[in-house]
């Protein structure tokens, strides 16, 4: 049989391509899936969250508590993190993601219901609750389909993709919003897409595994607590904190700057559409900036990270942040938030890789998605506290000393992850 030119082209190409990029055979079904998975996730994160405080606050005139609690909403749900790891132990954990994000954005079919500030509030802060349940399981299949050889660079490669839909998708519904055409038409069609991405990823598949031991990254447990009436899954998990030295600076680095930095979240919002004004146009114009500045971070995160470890990701992703509240504080005009939109867009690639990559650096295998939770937890913790505080430190202090306040704190966190550096290289 042979073979015509063309196609054996192609075939080379491809062969080439994949050469290249560093794809292992064996992960190839699995990448592909999880490719189409990230494009239609990225079509529905790009039509919905980007417009969500323009459309709560400036057209249904919702309060600003009501933005902070749509704000706060996915860390009310990272809450019951060591729950959800706890249902899922010795258990199947694809089912646990399909069926959080198919039943979370089958929500948004309901948004030509929404017409009120409160109901529409209410909608999305269902579906960011519900769409939590599948964060252990997510992280436990990340370590179950990709080795850890290349996990940065395939995560990488499967961001860019996301963040390419998205950049097409919020440049599109932001002109179409602004030429008249309601999200109650637009959020639907957004919720298909995002049902579309978990049908997809449900095809993904574990890799062999492993016949020897992985190894310990300086966590001295390798069996569960034994027990002296205070064996519970809730406890093992928060037990991490003190056996796994590594970890506990992470995680303290992580609060500390995280919690400024979701502080700041729904300020940002508020300060773009009561200060200046914002369009559902300019709205789009940012979020794309950060779009094409994440998959250009996705690329090189990944990579970044396979060489100099996740630890180092992480510090290097919150020194970028922490700028922003700055840059904010010296603005009046929307055209100086382009600047933030690309230290967001670098920063935030390289947090949404990094974060993830240190879990599964510091867990033990079977306790993946226990780590996970924990992790959860602590972020349910700052996230549902941060943003409700914020509101009323800005109607106490203003905008500018809430904004070098922030900025302050996530200097400390960096500074907490430098330690979480050192600790890592000494294991």
């Amino acid at each position: 049989m042979t073979i015509s030119r063309p196609l054996w082209l192609r075939l080379r190409l491809r062969a080439a391509v994949r050469e290249r990029l560093g794809v292992p055979r064996v992960t190839r079904y699995s990448l592909a899936w999880d490719m189409m998975a990230g494009l239609c996730a990225g079509a529905f994160t790009g039509m919905v969250f980007p417009f969500l405080t323009k459309i709560a606050r400036g057209d249904l005139h919702a309060s600003q508590n009501a933005i902070a609690l749509m704000v706060a909403a996915p860390f009310i749900g990272n809450l019951f993190s060591p729950v959800w790891a706890r249902q899922m132990e010795g258990k199947d954990k694809l089912p646990f993601c399909l069926y959080s994000w198919s039943i979370a954005r089958s929500l948004l079919l309901l948004m030509p219901l929404a017409v009120t500030g409160n109901l529409f509030v209410l909608l999305i802060t269902l579906l960011q609750i519900v769409g939590t349940v599948a964060s252990p399981a997510y992280t436990s299949l990340m370590r179950d389909i990709y080795p850890d050889s290349a996990r940065g660079r395939l995560m990488g490669y499967v961001r860019v993709m996301a963040q390419s839909a998205m950049f097409l998708a919020t440049l599109i519904t932001g002109r179409l919003m602004d030429s008249g055409i309601s999200y109650r038409y637009l959020f639907p069609l957004a919720g298909v897409f995002g049902i579309g991405a978990a049908l997809a990823f449900r095809h993904v598949r574990a890799l062999p595994v492993p016949t020897v031991a992985d190894k310990r990254h300086g966590n001295p447990i390798t069996q569960p607590v034994p027990a002296d009436g205070r064996n519970t899954f809730l406890y093992q998990t928060i037990s991490i904190l003190k056996h796994n030295h590594a970890y506990r600076y992470f995680a303290l680095s992580v609060f500390i700057y995280g919690f400024a930095n979701l502080m700041m979240q729904p300020l940002y919002g508020l300060y773009q559409v009561d200060i200046l004004h914002i369009s559902s146009t300019q709205i789009a114009n940012l979020t794309n900036i950060g779009s094409l500045c994440a998959i250009a971070g996705a690329f090189f995160w990944g990579r970044f990270m396979d060489k100099r470890g996740a630890p180092m990701t992480v510090m290097c992703s919150i020194v970028l942040i922490a700028i922003i509240p700055i840059i904010y504080l010296f603005t009046r005009r929307v055209e100086a938030l382009f600047v933030a939109s690309v230290l967001s867009g670098l920063g935030f690639a390289g947090i949404e890789l990094s974060y993830l990559a240190s879990i599964l650096l510091y867990a033990e295998r079977e306790r993946t998605a226990q780590y996970q939770s924990l992790h959860s937890l602590l972020l349910g913790i700052r996230g549902v506290i941060a943003p409700l505080l914020a509101v009323p430190l800005v109607k106490m202090f203003g905008y500018p000393v809430v904004f070098w306040g922030a900025f302050g704190v996530m200097l400390v966190g960096a500074y907490l992850q430098g330690l979480a550096v050192r600790a890592d290289a000494k294991t």
